[in-house]
């Protein structure tokens, strides 16, 4: 009778964990995302050619569109309802990333993301 009476408080724990398990999944809260298209572009691919791309580099130094320089405020007029590939330093904090695709998509601009392993 001694080995049934201790296995009842380890049972209880258990019962006790999967409870506080399920309650705090039903707690979680759903996070919205931005439609974003992702493709992985390499040494020797192409970008489909359904029309004209702006090429949007993203590095430490700051933003180019297209080699020249913009800044953060041209940067919705400039691309609204383009198609644009964003090439992003990996190194870069994930925030700016974001702050920059989160404007792209406001203006209109259909995103394509390349991330770069080097600054550029």
């Amino acid at each position: 009778m001694k080995s049934q009476t201790a296995i009842l408080p380890l049972v209880d724990l258990v019962f006790l964990a999967l409870g506080a398990m399920l309650a705090c999944m039903t707690q979680m809260e759903l996070i919205s995302t931005l439609p974003v298209e992702v493709t992985r572009i390499g040494k020797g691919s192409a970008v489909p050619q359904h029309g004209k791309i702006e090429v949007l580099t993203l590095t430490a130094q700051g933003m180019t569109l297209n080699g020249k320089p913009i800044t953060e405020n041209e940067l919705a007029s400039k691309v609204a309802n383009k198609r644009i590939v964003l090439r992003a330093y990996r190194g870069l904090p994930t925030e700016v990333t974001i702050k920059v695709i989160a404007k792209l998509a406001e203006s209109g601009a259909e995103v394509t993301i390349e991330v770069k392993e080097i600054d550029l």
